[in-house]
């Protein structure tokens, strides 16, 4: 029902024709139609908020373990990143739960797109998966504007690589950091070339490699805002 204002404007509704007032003037508009939901909508939004709840707790553990801050729309980015990793639809059978599949398709995904990981670095660690029960990581020798290209008036820059397990099917979503490497690398420092071995028998959900790098000037030794660069740079299903 519409009321009459001591001001002479209508508000509230006659039928479908709204009131809406904005200071002196008023304007009517036609109510917004119900949107009818189906299974498929249903499903959406149930899926939407699987995504969204798991995918907050996973990033707020993931940013502590790297310590960075998180970059203006990264969560939006990163859960449209982790969506794409759900696999069943609930919508065509009940029994078909959606899970969070194949992490593949994170690999590559730059946390900062201010300072993508490929504009700064120029190496790429091979993974070699010996058994089931560790990966091997050959890491090439580190060189200060060769594998590393700072940003200007930076100096020298901390590299750090982690391995992580990190299962997403669990309401509790944990995440374990099962191996890290840290790499100090300047015009004077370099970091030779190596083998990494990580065991990987406690390991479930998935694997993840993320990569770090935080570069630091004279005026200011770790710069965290802007002047850092993080990836995704290998992933993989646990078996079993």
């Amino acid at each position: 029902m519409a009321n009459l204002k001591k001001n002479g404007n209508l508000s509230g509704a006659i039928g479908n024709i709204v009131f809406v007032n904005d200071g002196k003037r008023t304007f009517a508009r036609v109510k917004p139609d119900k949107v009818k939901q189906t299974p498929e909508t249903k499903a959406a939004a149930g899926i939407f908020g699987l995504v969204s709840a798991r995918e907050k707790m996973f990033r707020l553990q993931l940013l502590r373990i790297l310590g960075i801050p998180p970059i203006q729309y990264f969560a939006a980015r990163h859960r449209a990143r982790i969506r794409k990793t759900i696999v069943g639809n609930p919508a065509t059978n009940s029994e078909n739960t959606p899970q969070f599949g194949d992490p593949q398709g994170l690999a590559g995904f730059s946390f900062n797109p201010k300072m993508e990981w490929q504009s700064c670095t120029n190496f790429f660690p091979e993974v070699e998966s010996t058994s089931t029960t560790e990966i091997k990581v050959h890491l090439p020798e580190i060189k200060w504007k060769t594998q590393i290209i700072p940003p200007k008036n930076c100096n020298s820059a901390v590299v750090t690589l982690f391995v992580i397990s990190a299962y997403l099917n669990s309401i509790y979503t944990p995440v374990r950091v099962l191996s890290s490497i840290e790499m100090k690398i300047s015009a004077t420092d370099s970091f030779p070339a190596q083998e990494w071995v990580i065991p990987t028998d406690s390991a479930e959900g998935w694997l993840l490699m993320v990569g770090c790098v935080k570069f630091a000037s004279k005026n200011q030794p770790l710069i965290a805002m802007d002047e850092f660069s993080a990836a995704y740079l290998w992933a993989q299903q646990v078996e079993g």
